[in-house]
């Protein structure tokens, strides 16, 4: 059984990327430091149960590009993000890191401004991102479907869509696709 929902999250996770793909306008979303789209199997313990993109989904001449396939232990970043908000509510099983831009703001996110993490704890490789969530959770209870990052000094801003499934995240993005104009 186990085997068979890895196999189902990869194909969930595929297919999910393969409708962000073909949206003409979805490079737009991209940030600098290239995207990731996660999903975590029911349960999961540990990046090893968390599939993404091997080295992220990038864009080149406003069309996106990801070289490999989704795999499990593909992504330490977007399963941190995932993992953290599992341990509040097991549905979360899936997210993606896209761009900030000020019209997401009307969403209404959870917005997440660094500074509030301690010194010592940002001088922590792999902490900000399990600190963001667990401090979006503090603050309202409940997991966000958005999470704003406004960065910080060498920290990209960015939005993190959260969502039960791959195919949720994705259309959540394409909301926000439509909010911006081309760049």
């Amino acid at each position: 059984m186990e085997e068979q929902e890895r196999r189902e999250v990869l194909t969930e996770l595929q297919d999910a990327l393969k409708v962000f793909s073909s949206n003409e306008r979805s490079y737009l979303l991209i940030p600098e430091v290239r995207t990731n789209l996660g999903y975590a199997v029911n349960g999961a313990k540990n990046v090893f149960d968390v599939a993404a993109v091997p080295g992220r989904v990038s864009v080149a001449f406003q069309r996106i590009l990801y070289c490999l396939p989704p795999a499990f232990g593909a992504s330490d970043h977007i399963a941190r993000v995932i993992l953290t908000a599992m341990e509040f509510d097991q549905r979360m099983r899936s997210a993606m890191n896209v761009i900030f831009h000020p019209k997401f703001l009307t969403l209404n996110p959870y917005v997440f401004d660094r500074a509030s993490e301690s010194t010592s704890d940002k001088q922590v490789e792999r902490r900000t991102m399990n600190f963001m969530v667990r401090k979006a959770f503090e603050e309202t209870g409940a997991i966000p479907e958005l999470i704003v990052d406004k960065g910080d000094f060498g920290k990209e801003p960015g939005t993190f869509i959260l969502g039960r499934n791959p195919k949720e995240v994705v259309e959540r993005a394409f909301h926000l696709l439509s909010l911006i104009e081309e760049r």
